[in-house]
């Protein structure tokens, strides 16, 4: 009789690393095949003036295709317009987190928020946005860029696409274990620093819990 496994290997690979200067960092990541998000909470400077991120106390989760759909969608929503000055709010229940998007009015700006409760834990990740001026009739007329979540739609885009995916999924074996169940994972590839000190991510052994379940959205 053959002896069954009582374990699986999992496989992650790391996409994109975003940083939020006073908020945290958000590292997403191929995890089997699923979409991993890594939250660590800011936590200063240090005596060069590099902003340095919790890499002690990160809070992952997983979600799957449907909840990326739902991020991506929601996203594309204010990027192109249709929502883009109106409030958003948007739950993800995991099987033991929650991923919440907020997209409110912030004095003159839209400001988007994606943030992670779990394990009486909470973390924030905020886009951040870049304006540019454009002439008009003589006048310069001040216009948002909502930067850091154009960057984030494409990476779930991506995703949801399979852009890179053939890299990740070649180290996948046979015994990949493809729920999204509470299991470690091994970190292959590291995101750039974009000069900042933002922690060893090539070292991390992180905890994924099971991703999307349910969702509700409203505007």
């Amino acid at each position: 009789m053959s002896k069954k496994h009582t374990s699986r290997t999992n496989i992650s690979t790391v996409i994109r690393v975003l940083y939020s200067e006073g908020f945290s960092s958000l590292m997403m990541s191929f995890y089997n095949t699923n979409l991993s998000l890594c939250f660590c909470r800011y936590i200063g400077k240090n005596n060069a003036g590099l902003s340095q991120y919790d890499t002690n106390n990160l809070v992952t989760t997983t979600i799957n295709y449907e909840g990326a759909s739902l991020l991506y969608q929601i996203a594309i929503s204010i990027l192109n317009g249709k929502n883009s000055e109106n409030e958003i709010k948007a739950v993800l229940q995991c099987n033991n987190a929650a991923l919440i998007f907020d997209y409110v009015s912030e004095g003159s700006q839209m400001v988007a928020y994606l943030s992670i409760d779990k394990n009486n834990q909470s973390i924030t990740f905020r886009f951040s946005t870049h304006t540019y001026q454009v002439k008009n009739d003589g006048q310069l007329i001040t216009k948002v860029v909502q930067s850091a979540l154009g960057a984030f739609a494409k990476t779930v885009e991506g995703y949801l696409t399979g852009v890179g995916a053939d890299r990740h999924l070649a180290k996948m074996p046979d015994d990949t274990d493809e729920s999204q169940g509470d299991n470690q994972q091994k970190i292959y590839a590291a995101g750039n620093n974009n000069g900042y000190q933002q922690g060893d991510y090539s070292r991390y052994q992180q905890r994924n819990d099971n991703g999307y379940q349910n969702g509700s959205y409203s505007s």
